[in-house]
């Protein structure tokens, strides 16, 4: 049967249930694992392409068994080449339009921030998914690779006990990764100068896009 692949990134909704990435090191490996992946199952590209450090991220979605068997063939496909992957069954469903439209998500609830900051981007979804699924906080905003030197981070904002048991969640979802240089910090009570900061984007140079 043949397998059918919807590429349109301009849609913001999620891909899922299931979201799966790849941050793999060399960028012909990466296209011929796209190609791979999309032959194996019937699965969407929500977005592929190079990403800094020279690397090749590709994020898909779909029903949660295509998913599986997209993923697995990619990862053996690419076995070597892979920084990171992350595969997520139901995936929180903030964590795509997230990605995909960059938009900064304020005014939300609370007085207190946590940051997360992650070597690599599928390790960062991880915890984020793991975060927004255990506690009460908001997605501010969610950032990826470019403009980051191949970093991932993401703030969140709400009450200080809630920031605590969401950072305390993507601390241990982190450890399930592969990057290993992730960092994370609760700011209690957050100044009105962090406030600003985060509430109008984290670039300094906001014309910059990476």
């Amino acid at each position: 049967m043949e397998k059918r692949m919807n590429s349109d990134t301009s849609n913001t909704a999620p891909l899922g249930p299931a979201v799966a990435m790849l941050d793999i090191v060399d960028i012909p490996v990466g296209l011929q694992t796209l190609d791979v992946l999309v032959k194996e199952a019937e699965v969407t590209v929500g977005a592929a392409g190079t990403i800094q450090r020279g690397h090749y991220l590709i994020l898909f979605g779909g029903e949660v068994e295509p998913v599986e068997l997209a993923f697995e063939r990619a990862v053996n496909h690419a076995r070597g080449y892979l920084d990171d992957v992350v595969n997520l069954p139901y995936a929180e469903e903030r964590l795509v339009p997230a990605m995909m439209n960059g938009q900064v998500r304020w005014p939300a609830p609370g007085d207190s921030l946590g940051v997360v900051q992650t070597g690599s981007p599928p390790t960062l979804l991880r915890a984020m998914d793991a975060a927004l699924k255990g506690a009460q906080v908001e997605l501010v905003e969610l950032r990826m690779a470019d403009g980051l030197g191949g970093k991932a981070f993401a703030t969140l904002w709400g009450e200080l006990v809630d920031v605590e048991a969401a950072i305390a969640l993507a601390t241990d979802a982190m450890a399930k990764g592969s990057s290993d240089r992730g960092s994370t910090r609760i700011i209690a009570r957050a100044d009105e100068a962090v406030v600003r900061a985060i509430s109008s984007g984290t670039r300094f140079f906001r014309e910059w896009r990476g």
